[in-house]
C-alpha cells in the first residue's frame, strides 16, 4: 500500500511538472506572439532612409539592409537598444550611417556620402572627387561650384577610383591645393596647369600665379587674406606669388580687365 501511495504521489508530481512546463512554454509563446505583433517592423513602411550627397553609390535598400543585418535589428524596441549604445557601421564610400529610432517604432537611417571637394573636366563631363582623390560623381554641368582642375592629362577618371595623372604626383598636388582651399573657405573657379606645371587659380575673376612646387600652404593662406581685403570691389588683379615663400614676402600685383589663364 506505501508503494502505491509513493507511487501516485510520484506521478502526481511529474504531472504538476509537466503541467508548469507547458504553462511556461505556452506564456513564452504567447509573450513571444504579443512581441512580435508589439514590435516587429515593416521594412517597407517603418523604415526611412534619406541618403545626404550626390554620388548615388548606394541604393536605399542596400543601406536599409546593411544596416538592419541582424535578426533583433527588426525589432524596433530592440534596434533603439542597440543603437543607443553602439554607433552603426559605415560602407565604402559612405562618410558615416546614423540611426535613430523614434518612440512610435520608425527606425530612421541616415547615410553620409563622402562630400566632393573639386572637379575634374573630361570627356565632356565634371568628375567630382573627395577627400581621398575618389571620384563620387559625374556630371554634365557643375552644379556643386567646385573648384575646376584644368590642364592636366589623365590616365583614368573612373567612378568610385582615384583619379590619376599622367605624372603621379601631381594628384598630391591637386589634393593640397582642393584641401587647403577647403581648409581657408576659399571658393575658387578654377585651378589651372600651365605646360610646367605651374599654377593659375581663380578666385572671383582675380587671377593668382602660384609657380610650381609641391605644396602651395602658404600661398594660399595669404590669398585668404587678400580676398578680404578686396573682397566686393569691381576692379579685378592679377597677383603674382610665383617667389612667395612665406607669408611676409611681397606680393606683386597688376589691374586686369578680364579674367583668362590661356
Amino acid at each position: 500500500m506505501a508503494k502505491i501511495v509513493k507511487l501516485e504521489k510520484r506521478t502526481i508530481r511529474l504531472l504538476k511538472v509537466g503541467i508548469g512546463i507547458l504553462v511556461g512554454i505556452l506564456l513564452v509563446v504567447i509573450f513571444l506572439v504579443w512581441f512580435k505583433k508589439k514590435y516587429k517592423i515593416d521594412r517597407e513602411k517603418d523604415v526611412v532612409v534619406t541618403v545626404v550627397g550626390m554620388s548615388g553609390r548606394y541604393s536605399e535598400e542596400e543601406i536599409r539592409d546593411y544596416t538592419l543585418d541582424k535578426w533583433y535589428k527588426n525589432y524596433w524596441i530592440l534596434a533603439k537598444w542597440y543603437y543607443k549604445y553602439k554607433k552603426a557601421e559605415t560602407l565604402p564610400y559612405l562618410e558615416k550611417i546614423t540611426v535613430n529610432v523614434t518612440d512610435e517604432g520608425i527606425i530612421e537611417i541616415r547615410a553620409y556620402e563622402k562630400m566632393p571637394i573639386g572637379c575634374i573636366y573630361e570627356m565632356g563631363n565634371y568628375f567630382y572627387f573627395d577627400t581621398d582623390g575618389v571620384v563620387v560623381a559625374s556630371k554634365k554641368e557643375n552644379v556643386e561650384k567646385l573648384p575646376v582642375i584644368t590642364g592636366l592629362t589623365y590616365t583614368e577618371v573612373t567612378l568610385y577610383k582615384e583619379f590619376r595623372t599622367q605624372r603621379s604626383d601631381l594628384a598630391r598636388v591637386v589634393m593640397n591645393l582642393v584641401r587647403q582651399l577647403q581648409k581657408y573657405e576659399i571658393t575658387a573657379e578654377e585651378i589651372h596647369f600651365g605646360e610646367d606645371n605651374e599654377v593659375y587659380l581663380l578666385c572671383d575673376d582675380n587671377r593668382f600665379d602660384l609657380g610650381t612646387r609641391e605644396t602651395y600652404d602658404v600661398q594660399i593662406g595669404m590669398i585668404r587674406g587678400i580676398l578680404d581685403q578686396i573682397g566686393g570691389r569691381p576692379v579685378k588683379y592679377h597677383f603674382h606669388m610665383e617667389n612667395v615663400e612665406n607669408d611676409t614676402d611681397n606680393v606683386n600685383a597688376t589691374v586686369i580687365e578680364r579674367q583668362s589663364v590661356e
